[in-house]
């Protein structure tokens, strides 16, 4: 995978607002890229969904966080209208402090429910967002969804992500929202984009070590050094990733999050003293990915915020781009069910250990041995009978 070349690290003395940051920070550390709109913002935001509320965003805010992603689902857990009186708080704090003279400069994104695909759907979610946020403006809007899934919504939307994107166009167009984009991108969505009279400026996709998504972000990264190789910035795309830390696979139904017990991202972690969540956001940031870790945590906040104080070597990279289309329950591990043979993540195993995991529900006793390989002159061993 290409690293964008269109990133910076924002090792500057003030951020977009002309607050003073400390160039020792966490702060002066994070990587940033460029919009399409000329819009420089780091690529690291606080993910606000599963409750995450107003204390939460400003704890974030205090911790250096300047890039709030948010949404109007509040049954997939978002608090619109709490980010926004966060946000203006803050704001209102920096007003005070620099005598009325501050910038809007904490970039706050929302995504609008497909439940309100459609042009004049779009056009009144947009106003609700506006007034969610307390802002004349809006820094991002994307469309949560290009269609509405079973389950996703609770009535029939009013028309197309097509439709909601012409809403979007001419929003952009009044400069009520600066940036536009959408979530949920393939190949054949994202060659209808690029079409439009306005291009996406973020798409946001899933992204984790077992689900990587390297043929969009190829098509992405290519776009982009298209652009940056004739001095444009207009049409480049900010690979947004949500999920990056494995919540996907509990949604999944997985007891216990896998990305957090993999065995190879334990010892990455170790080998640099930082935490497993820290390697992943280090990961996808120098592949020129956006992450947007949620947490309701001060201190898992500060540790993600502080993700970029070391270097992952190559060998790091590969292994972790090793673990791509490889997700739990499909690796060499073995597992039995009444003698069917079950698939188990080898990642997560020491891989000097040999662990078989075996359920015998039949009324018969079942023998274990250890199998020499064939062409051994070491016997068969008998381990037990249960």
């Amino acid at each position: 995978m290409r690293t964008c070349p269109l990133i910076t690290t924002l090792l500057i003395k003030q951020l977009a607002s002309g607050i003073a940051i400390d160039e020792s920070s966490p702060a002066a550390l994070v990587p940033t890229f460029t919009l399409a709109n000329n819009i420089t913002i780091p690529l690291i935001g606080l993910g606000s969904a599963s409750g995450v509320g107003y204390l939460h965003v400003d704890s974030a805010i205090k911790a250096g966080y300047r890039f709030i992603d948010t949404a109007q689902s509040a049954s997939w857990g978002y608090k619109e209208h709490e980010v926004g009186n966060a946000v203006f708080d803050a704001k209102r704090r920096w007003e005070d402090w620099k005598n009325g003279d501050a910038d809007d400069y904490v970039f706050v994104q929302t995504k609008i429910h497909p439940q309100d695909l459609g042009y004049k759907s779009t056009k009144a979610a947009i106003s609700r967002s506006l007034s969610n946020l307390r802002v004349s403006s809006l820094d991002s809007v994307l469309l949560h969804k290009p269609r509405c899934w079973e389950g996703v919504c609770d009535h029939e939307p009013e028309g197309t992500w097509e439709d909601s994107w012409k809403a979007l166009e001419e929003a952009y167009d009044d400069g009520i929202v600066r940036s536009i984009g959408i979530c949920d991108v393939d190949d054949y969505l994202l060659d209808r984009l690029l079409t439009k009279r306005i291009k996406p400026t973020i798409i946001q996709n899933w992204l984790d070590p077992y689900h990587q998504d390297k043929k969009l972000r190829e098509r992405i990264a290519d776009i982009n050094m298209q652009h940056e190789e004739k001095g444009l910035l207009e049409g480049k795309i900010l690979y947004q990733a949500y999920s990056t830390l494995g919540t996907q696979w509990k949604m999944k139904g997985y007891a216990e999050n896998p990305v957090f017990d993999n065995y190879l991202l334990k010892n990455i972690a170790k080998k640099h003293g930082v935490s497993v969540p820290q390697v992943l956001i280090n990961w996808a940031t120098q592949q020129g990915v956006m992450v947007l870790p949620a947490s309701t945590k001060i201190s898992h906040q500060e540790d993600n915020f502080n993700s970029f104080a070391f270097v992952l070597t190559q060998e790091d990279i590969d292994a972790i781009d090793s673990l791509d289309g490889h997700p739990p329950g499909k690796r060499g591990q073995r597992s039995f069910h009444n003698g069917n043979e079950q698939g188990l993540d080898s990642s997560t195993v020491d891989p000097n250990k040999v662990e078989v995991h075996f359920i015998n529900e039949n009324n018969k006793p079942v023998q274990v041995y250890w199998v020499q390989k064939e062409g051994s002159n070491k016997e068969n061993t008998f381990l037990w009978e249960r």
